[in-house]
């Protein structure tokens, strides 16, 4: 394994020396130096080094300052100082160690093994990930049953490669479709594993009886907290659309209210939120639930989703929210489902840093025809 690394440093004699240390690691490769925050951020943008030795207090922007600017993907720091003071600091910018100088050689060796084991476990996550991306996106619908009153789409993008959240549409026969979306509590391979187990749970009790969808959730609840952790639950939100007679029958398990666009005589357009339901599923167990329904007129919009999209944050710190999804709704609804999804996403990854997505991000449009 090659480890590129930038060395960054105000003093040259500093520069000189940790360089001579390091010749020593054959698997290190010094490809640059800086001289300032500045020189830092420009050169570990262009070279993308896997590892940075980094000074803290140089003239312009500081260590500190330059590793709160740097995007994924991000290199491991190692800090280079004189001083002790910025210690917490430094570790909440994700530094992998923090050095104080003079750099004793014996303190060296235990950082460069502490990059070479967590060079080699991100490896090892990116080639288990792989395979388990491409599992998971197969979960999610191939294929959109097609319905005479209702055009429809959903998309899911994962925060880190696999997720917790779920869509999903099922074929229950009869003209009716059922429509699910949900948040696994937690993130990564562990909460994707949870959202695998509650698709298959959900799929085998859909066909039973999609008159009485509140008792299918109330079902669904006892066995996802009898096989789950303490602490695990999942928002959701399920409906089943007729499409003979346009009514959408369903329930919201604790999920944040999905928006409807109701149409009125006279042209004018209303928002509604579809909030009948109950608790999260597999929190508590003999949990029950209302059911809802709505009949949907031609032109009429639901659009549900995930909090990952209300939430999604910008440099700022300020979230996405709901008025400018409402807003962006109202203005676009003269575009078809799946332009309308499409550009919601575009607005939802354009306002946030990039790569710097912190949850999954599912959306549902459904519109009445």
């Amino acid at each position: 394994m090659r480890i590129r690394t930038l060395l960054v440093d105000d003093e040259e004699a500093a520069r000189d020396r940790l360089h001579q240390l390091l010749a020593s690691f054959e698997e290190l490769e010094i490809i640059g130096t800086a001289e300032d925050g500045d020189e830092a951020l420009e050169l570990i943008g262009t070279l993308r080094p896997d590892l940075v030795f980094l000074d803290i207090e140089m003239p312009g922007k500081t260590g500190i300052q330059v590793a709160a600017q740097l995007q994924p993907p991000r290199p491991q720091i190692i800090y280079c100082t004189a001083y002790d003071q910025f210690a917490l600091a430094a570790f909440e910018q994700h530094a992998l160690d923090y050095l104080l100088k003079p750099v004793s050689r014996a303190r060296l060796t235990k950082a460069v093994d502490r990059v070479r084991e967590s060079l080699k476990q991100n490896v090892w996550e990116e080639e288990e990930l792989k395979p388990a991306e491409r599992t998971q996106a197969r979960l999610f619908p191939q294929s959109l049953p097609r319905l005479r009153t209702l055009e429809y789409t959903g998309f899911c993008r994962p925060a880190r490669g696999v997720g917790g959240d779920y869509y999903d549409f099922l074929s229950l026969g009869q003209g009716k479709l059922g429509i699910a979306l949900a948040d696994v509590s937690g993130k990564g391979v562990a909460a994707a594993l949870l959202m695998a187990g509650l698709q298959g749970r959900l799929q085998s009790r859909a066909f039973e009886n999609p008159e009485r969808i509140d008792e299918m959730i109330a079902e669904l609840n006892d066995s996802m907290y009898e096989s789950t952790d303490s602490g695990k639950f999942v928002t959701l939100f399920y409906g089943v659309y007729d499409d003979e007679n346009r009514l959408f029958n369903y329930v919201n398990a604790g999920h944040n209210p999905p928006i409807w666009v109701k149409c009125g005589t006279d042209g004018t357009i209303s928002i509604e939120h579809l909030e009948a339901g109950g608790m999260v599923v597999g929190a508590f167990p003999r949990a029950r639930f209302e059911q809802g329904q709505l009949t949907l007129g031609p032109g009429e919009t639901i659009l549900i989703f995930t909090d990952g999209l209300t939430e999604a944050m910008n440099s700022a710190e300020e979230e996405f929210g709901e008025v400018r999804l409402v807003d962006l709704l109202e203005a676009n609804l003269d575009r078809s489902v799946h332009e309308l999804a499409n550009l919601i996403e575009a607005a939802v990854m354009d306002y946030v840093e990039p790569g710097s997505l912190h949850d999954d991000l599912t959306l549902i449009v459904a519109r009445g025809v």
